[in-house]
């Protein structure tokens, strides 16, 4: 192409020098030829690049990651002229999973349009503008080609995937909702934890006859202990924590972590309050049953690493307001002086803190200091390490 277009550009030096220094009919006619030759294509590519329209369609209706959609947009020659050679591209996919769509190129005769769908998979959580459509169109001889940028008003809001748990971890004496408790004024007989044999002392209430019946051992039952109180989740999303965060993974797993309790609570009518920041905006939202779900998943899905406080702003603000006996969960990618210091005054305050250190071992992300780690133990206070390819469920289910 560039050879082309040096050749037609030296033919245009030959022909100007020939009419400016020789003159004549012939040389004229030949120049002004030659410059419609140039003029024509240029002027159809502007009038049927100014028609050039398009549109962008996508499902209705709530999404979360993993789920499969189809897209499809539409570009349309909304000119009277052809339009010999157009190469039309979406960045939608790349903004959805990460891959390159193919290139599609095609001619379009007057008043027609082109319509192409794919489908994707969702593999990312956020909010999605879906980005642009690309056009190029080239004249019939290939000397000039135009782009143009079709805008999609479309959006796109992929919830992240919700963990169902069917039980919650807790320190050995926590008494958080229907988190495990050790007294036996908070028995569930509702919920049957195991069989075991008699012991002295046992109640004639806990017997299972039906199995006792079978057995030659008096077999009693041990119920879960259950109490109602809150939870309150401290995620923190501090900007120096996450800049070095590949593809957001730390971001993925902390939402996921929280999302996960934040689940569990609401489907068992359990009060649970999220705390965490949008840049330097505080965030705090609560519930109590399975319909208040949205706005938590609403903000979870938009959360960016990129909170203005630190951890230590982000709860000391609330510590003093938080319910005795409340859980306070704390979600964070380090496990440091100021973090374990943090612990151990929650627990100083009656409260009952667990600390969830969310890291990315593959990236060298995220970080545990053991020393920390042992003094927060012996105070009590339980850490789990959730690292990027841990699963949530075999590290938070009792």
């Amino acid at each position: 192409m560039n050879s082309f277009r040096l050749t037609t550009f030296s033919i245009f030096l030959v022909l100007l020098a020939f009419v400016l220094f020789v003159g004549g009919l012939a040389p004229y006619y030949l120049f002004y030829i030659f410059i419609l030759t140039l003029l024509l294509p240029l002027i159809h590519s502007l009038i049927t690049l100014r028609k050039i329209q398009g549109n962008v369609k996508i499902p209705i209706g709530s999404l979360y990651v993993g789920d499969k959609i189809e897209i499809e947009y539409r570009v349309e020659n909304n000119s009277r002229f052809w339009v010999t050679y157009i190469e039309i591209q979406s960045n939608i996919t790349y903004l959805l999973t990460g891959k390159i769509s193919e290139k599609s190129v095609l001619n379009l005769r007057p008043k027609s349009g082109f319509t192409k769908k794919e489908t994707v998979v969702l593999n990312k959580r956020g909010y999605y503008d879906l980005g642009e459509i690309n056009v190029t169109i080239h004249d019939v001889f290939d000397f000039y080609s135009f782009n143009k940028n079709i805008s999609s008003n479309s959006s796109l809001l992929v919830y992240p995937e919700i963990i169902r748990l069917s039980s919650l971890k807790t320190s050995a004496n926590n008494k958080s909702g229907e988190m495990l408790a050790e007294s036996l004024t908070f028995q569930d007989r509702n919920n049957i934890a195991s069989l075991r044999d008699y012991r002295e002392g046992d109640s004639i209430k806990s017997v299972h006859w039906k199995l006792t019946a079978k057995k030659d051992s008096t077999i009693v039952k041990d119920y879960e202990h259950r109490v109602d109180t809150n939870t309150v989740i401290f995620l923190n999303n501090e900007n120096s924590l996450y800049m070095d965060d590949v593809n957001r993974r730390l971001e993925d797993k902390a939402v996921d972590v929280a999302l996960s309790i934040i689940s569990y609570c609401l489907d068992r009518n359990l009060e649970v309050i999220l705390e965490t920041q949008n840049e330097g905006r505080y965030i705090r939202i609560k519930g109590k049953q399975s319909s208040d779900l949205k706005p938590y998943l609403e903000e979870l899905t938009r959360l960016r690493g990129n909170g203005a406080l630190n951890i230590k702003a982000l709860i000391s603000t609330q510590m003093d307001v938080i319910s005795k006996g409340t859980t306070v969960i704390v979600i964070n990618p380090n496990l440091d002086k100021t973090l374990g210091s943090i612990g151990i005054e929650l627990r100083a305050k009656n409260l009952y803190p667990i600390l969830i250190i969310v890291t990315d071992r593959e990236n060298n992300t995220g970080f545990i200091d053991t020393s920390i780690e042992k003094r927060l133990l012996e105070e009590g206070v339980p850490i789990y390490n959730i690292d990027y390819y841990s699963s949530i469920k075999d590290i938070l289910e009792v």
